[in-house]
């Protein structure tokens, strides 16, 4: 997966992923966000009914934690089974606010050797 270039030659030749293509058993599908959606939701819905009751999808709700992953996964059970995240979170969610609070506390620091600088120079470096 790390290694996964989403096949940009095939899609630039309007083909689908090799891994979508090559899937005995189309657990891997591409195609719009939307209706990958709704399809993985009307499989949920099926096994629902067939009393498989633990399954659920994981990463397709926009709202989550993370926005909505792209690729989401029907999962059977909970997600800790899997070695996913019960309530995943973006970690660059709180970028911004951990750069304000790095510059703040640059400035700080800045300010703080400015005070000693200007204190030691009224001094005339005397002590």
């Amino acid at each position: 997966m790390f290694k996964c270039t989403l096949c940009y030659d095939r899609l630039g030749a309007d083909q689908e992923p090799a891994c979508a293509k090559a899937c005995p058993t189309e657990s891997i599908q591409f195609g719009p966000l939307d209706e990958l959606r709704e399809r993985a939701a009307a499989r949920v819905e099926d096994l629902h009914r067939e009393g498989v009751s633990d399954a659920r999808l994981y990463g397709h709700d926009p709202e989550d934690g993370v926005g909505g992953d792209g690729a989401f996964f029907l999962l059977l059970d909970e997600p800790e089974v899997y070695g996913l995240p019960p309530d995943p979170v973006v970690t660059t969610r709180d970028l911004p606010s951990m750069w304000r609070h790095a510059g703040a506390a640059a400035l700080t620091l800045l300010g703080g050797v400015a005070a000693v600088f200007a204190a030691h120079g009224r001094n005339g470096g005397k002590r």
